[in-house]
């Protein structure tokens, strides 16, 4: 018995994972934001409400690793919203293509996405202009109120900062433990989410 409080005692401690806290964002470029902004409302005939315009100006969207939120019947992650100009190609509004005209007429407008790339969608039209819904690509399409403007979503959110990166190394020699082989092509796409993730610079949200 005297034995085992011992080991118990000495017995190493998995990490902690830090708790999530207010919303982190790593905004994208914000070089010419805007001139971008107001040529994109143009283009749309559209005008953003004031609080998502001046997160957008702040910000140009952005990632949004590690960051959760629970209200009504949705509970997701977020992985990343929309930018304009030098935003991550896989993060900008260009990327919705033909179908930004479809949500439009709807008087709905993307403004990000989950890492299943469910939709998180601004009203910009109607009454209720500027509330901020749930749209997933699944499902009949139906929009799903979380908030009834931008800044109470991303009061909402709540993230977790990133923490130690695993080196290739490390990566490799876990792939390994579990008798699995480790390919350049692996190798490769590693190294691209390391430089990736180590590019990030987290910061909250405040517009």
């Amino acid at each position: 018995m005297l034995f085992r409080k011992l080991f118990e005692r000495r017995a190493p401690q998995e990490p902690k994972t830090p708790e999530r806290g207010p919303m982190l964002i790593s905004g994208f470029d914000t070089a010419d934001i805007e001139a971008l902004t107001a040529a994109f409302e143009k283009k749309h005939k559209l005008r953003l409400p004031d609080q998502y315009r001046r997160f957008l100006l702040k910000y140009n969207g952005g990632e949004t690793p590690n960051t959760e939120f629970a209200v009504g019947e949705v509970s997701s992650d977020l992985r990343a919203l929309y930018g304009l100009g030098g935003a991550d190609p896989r993060c900008h509004f260009d990327k919705l293509g033909r179908r930004l005209s479809g949500f439009l007429k709807e008087g709905m407008l993307p403004i990000g996405e989950n890492v299943w790339g469910d939709t998180v969608a601004l009203k910009i039209s109607g009454e209720d202009a500027g509330g901020v819904y749930f749209l997933y690509h699944d499902r009949p399409r139906e929009y799903l109120p979380l908030t009834a403007d931008f800044a109470a979503f991303t009061a909402q959110c709540a993230s977790r900062p990133l923490g130690p990166i695993r080196s290739v190394e490390e990566r490799a020699e876990a792939l390994r433990s579990r008798g699995k082989a480790v390919t350049p092509e692996l190798t490769e796409l590693w190294e691209r989410e390391i430089a990736h993730l180590r590019s990030l610079r987290q910061e909250p949200v405040e517009f």
